[in-house]
């Protein structure tokens, strides 16, 4: 990986790079979330895949608007904000340095389908039958598609196959309802989770199979993926990690030694973990969260709470402890709806990672309605907005129990 080149609580003006002027960083923890405005780079959900590398290829397309919510836990100047037009920007940008912008969006976990012994299941079915395949995520989809990686946690798996675990809670879908990530613009999920083998081996085939016939990429498990975007290698990895053990620990840097012989520029973790509706992080989540940084990880994501969690900076990485449900079929009815979506936008300068950590919340609900879940995710506006902030503000501040 690149040299990192870290600016932290000033705005400062970085020189050189062979170029000149490069970039103005200013970052500051404020412990409030104050607006920011960036616009996100855009790339097709069009892929090749080639072994476990994946090669996204940039458009031209015109960027759609994203909601007026933006609100991120720091406090970010770039240099656009020197120049009168985003045209001057991009001009100065490509003519005094090679600058490179990712921006990458996550939420939480995504069931389509459900168990069919339990009422979600029939739920989402009949949403189906009435809306399509595109109904689950239309609110959300002009964020990811404006996103280069939009990821989620694929919480369970696309089959026919019938015989299922013998568990209280087994998930599936039919495979063709991969293509409501595709519709949605979610091109990353995660299959690193607890039950991506409810269909056993069978089912995770079949599940496979149906995010390549999408050009969906997947990780998790064995699975080190690197997605090469814009020329920069994205590596994505995860794990479920219940305890402590050396063992987790092996394995979490045995997948980030892999991801950085093999050329990632990146690394993305996404780990299962934690106690089920519980909104404060525990102590494995967060020694294990801090390993993985120290490992080598950019960025730390995490599901299984179906609840929101609080979010950490560790050693200039963000930390996400749980993005909670999203489209989440296993409950057709949560008590609590609340969710976001988070981005983090890394840039780099010449191939050189700029750790200026400009990052975005968007609060949101798993559903367009509030009386029931239709499966639907929704970004929250207004006094909703701020609820769900202030909540992330106070799991963020909490220590475990």
């Amino acid at each position: 990986m690149g040299k990192k080149i870290v600016k932290s609580g000033i705005v400062a003006l970085i020189l050189g790079f062979g170029f000149g002027i490069a970039m103005m960083i200013g970052i500051g923890i404020t412990g409030l979330l104050v607006e920011l405005s960036a616009p996100a780079s855009h790339i097709a959900v069009q892929m090749q895949l080639q072994a476990e590398t994946i090669i996204f290829e940039t458009a031209d397309d015109e960027i759609a608007e994203t909601p007026e919510i933006s609100d991120t836990f720091f406090e970010t100047n770039d240099l656009s904000d020197i120049f009168d037009t985003e045209e001057d920007y991009e001009e100065f940008l490509e003519e005094f340095s090679n600058v490179t912008t990712i921006t990458i969006s996550a939420a939480g976990d995504v069931t389509l389908g459900g168990d069919e012994r339990w009422h979600g299941y029939h739920r989402f079915m009949a949403e189906f039958e009435r809306n399509g395949h595109a109904f689950f995520f239309e609110n959300v989809r002009d964020i990811f598609y404006n996103s280069d990686l939009a990821i989620v946690n694929l919480e369970g798996t696309l089959t026919y196959a019938e015989e299922g675990a013998d568990k209280p809670f087994i998930f599936r879908g039919p495979p063709h309802f991969a293509q409501i990530l595709s519709a949605g613009a979610v091109n990353v999920v995660s299959l690193a989770n607890n039950h991506t083998f409810d269909y056993f081996e069978a089912g995770y085939i079949d599940t496979i199979n149906a995010l390549r016939a999408e050009e969906i990429a997947f990780f998790g498990n064995e699975h080190n993926t690197i997605i090469e975007v814009q020329g920069i290698n994205v590596g994505l990895f995860g794990f479920r990690v219940w305890d402590t053990s050396q063992g987790n620990r092996n394995r979490i840097t045995a997948a980030i030694n892999d991801l950085k012989d093999r050329g990632a520029d990146l690394i993305i973790a996404y780990h299962h973990w934690g106690a089920e509706h519980e909104n404060i992080a525990n102590t494995v989540q967060r020694e294990m969260a801090r390993h993985t940084v120290n490992a080598g990880a950019n960025l730390v994501l995490g599901s299984h709470p179906h609840v929101i969690q609080g979010l950490e900076v560790y050693n200039n990485v963000n930390i996400v402890y749980s993005l909670a449900n999203f489209s989440f079929g296993g409950n057709s009815n949560p008590s609590d709806q609340d969710t976001f979506i988070f981005q983090q936008t890394f840039t780099f300068i010449d191939g050189e990672l700029l750790q200026d950590n400009e990052t975005v919340i968007i609060p949101a609900f798993i559903s367009s309605v509030r009386n029931t879940n239709n499966f639907q995710p929704t970004p929250a506006t207004g006094a909703d907005a701020e609820r769900i902030l202030e909540r992330l503000r106070k799991y963020s501040k909490a220590e475990p129990q």
